[in-house]
C-alpha cells in the first residue's frame, strides 16, 4: 500500500490510516525471530517510525505543539533501541560498499581483519539489545499503546493549511540545514541535513497524488539526496569507530589505508550532495509551499469534465 493520501478521504481519515498502517508494519516486523529477518525488521521498523514522525511534522501546526511533542517523543524513543543494531549492521555494509567502490584499487583479502571485528561487534550488539534487553518486545508494547490513541491527536481539519504550514516548515528546515552544511560540512551538520531531507522526502511521498509527475520527481530527488547523505554519515560512523578503537581493527597500515579511502569517498559524496542540494533548494520555503497549495486545490477540486453532446439530439 502506497504511503500517500487519497482524494476520496478526508485529511483526518488519511492521517489516521497512514499512521496506523505504519504502526501495524512495526508490530509485524517486531515478531521476527530469525537473525537475518531481525536485521531487516530493524531497518523496516525504523523506517516506519520515521514516516510517522514525518506525518507528525506535516500536521504539527494543526494538531498543536503539545500533541506533537508527546507523540514525536513517543515514536522517537520507541525506535531508539533499534538504532544501535542498525548502526552495527550498517558498519559492515559500509565497509563492503567501500571495498566494492574501489575494487580496482584493492587487491587480495582487503581489510579482512577489520570486517571480522565489525562482524563480531554486530553479533555482540544483537545479543545485548535484541536478546538480553528484548528490544523488539519493548518496541512492540509501545506501538500497541500508541495505536490506541491515534484518534485522539490525528484530528487535522480537511484543508491545505493543515499540511501547508508543516510542509513549509519542514522544507525550510531542510533548506537551512543544507545551507549550514554547505558552508561548514561537519559530520554533525551533514547529519542534520540528512535527517531533514528524509522527513521532507516522506512528506512529498505522502502528497504525491497532488501531482504525481512533479511530486514524484521531487520525492525521488529528495530520496537521492538522503541516500548520498546517509552513505556519507555511515562512512563518518565507520571512521569514528576505527579511530576510537584502533586496537580492535587490524594493523596500523590497514587502518590508515582504509581511512584514506573513507576520506576520498566522503569528498565524492559531499560534492554530489551539494550539487543536488543547490538545485533542489532553489525555491524559498514560502514559494515552495505556495506551488504545492495550487496543486492541492486542483486535486481536491478538479475541474468538471466537459459533457459530450450527441449530434441531432
Amino acid at each position: 500500500m502506497a504511503f500517500e493520501l487519497r482524494s476520496a478521504e478526508s485529511l483526518r481519515k488519511g492521517v489516521r490510516r497512514l499512521v496506523r498502517k505504519q504502526l501495524d508494519n512495526v508490530s509485524e516486523e517486531m515478531s521476527s525471530d530469525h537473525t537475518g529477518q531481525r536485521d531487516e525488521a530493524v531497518h523496516e521498523g525504523r523506517k516506519s517510525f520515521k514516516k510517522i514522525r514525518a506525518v507528525l511534522r506535516l500536521v504539527r501546526p494543526a494538531i498543536g505543539e503539545k500533541a506533537y511533542r508527546a507523540e514525536n517523543n513517543c515514536f522517537r524513543d520507541a525506535g531508539r533501541p533499534l538504532t544501535e543494531v542498525r548502526d552495527a549492521k550498517v558498519l559492515v555494509e559500509t565497509l563492503d560498499g567501500l571495498i566494492e567502490h574501489y575494487r580496482e584499487h584493492i587487491t587480495g583479502r582487503a581489510f579482512a581483519d577489520v570486517r571480522e571485528a565489525l562482524q563480531n561487534n554486530l553479533r555482540s550488539v544483537r545479543r545485548r539489545v535484541l536478546d538480553q534487553k528484548k528490544a523488539f518486545g519493548a518496541t512492540a508494547k509501545v506501538v500497541g499503546q500508541a495505536r490506541k490513541h491515534v484518534k485522539d491527536w490525528a484530528d487535522a481539519p480537511n484543508s491545505w493549511s493543515s499540511v501547508g504550514r508543516g510542509l513549509e516548515k519542514t522544507y525550510g528546515q531542510a533548506c537551512a540545514a543544507f545551507e549550514e552544511a554547505a558552508g561548514d560540512p561537519t559530520t554533525e551538520k551533514m547529519h542534520e541535513w540528512r535527517k531533514q531531507a528524509k522527513y521532507l522526502r516522506y512528506q512529498l511521498e505522502l502528497l504525491h497524488p497532488l501531482w504525481p509527475e512533479r511530486l514524484g520527481e521531487l520525492a525521488e530527488e529528495a530520496d537521492q539526496m538522503g541516500t548520498l547523505l546517509g552513505d556519507d554519515h555511515d562512512l563518518a560512523v565507520l571512521r569514528q569507530m576505527l579511530t576510537s578503537h584502533p586496537d580492535r581493527f587490524g594493523d596500523e597500515g590497514d587502518r590508515e589505508a582504509l581511512l584514506a579511502l573513507i576520506d576520498r569517498r566522503h569528498a565524492e559524496l559531499l560534492r554530489e550532495a551539494l550539487q543536488l542540494g543547490r538545485r533542489f533548494f532553489e525555491d524559498r520555503p514560502r514559494r515552495f509551499a505556495r506551488r504545492l497549495k495550487a496543486y492541492w486545490k486542483t486535486w481536491r477540486n478538479p475541474p468538471p469534465t466537459p459533457r459530450s453532446t450527441e449530434s441531432g439530439a
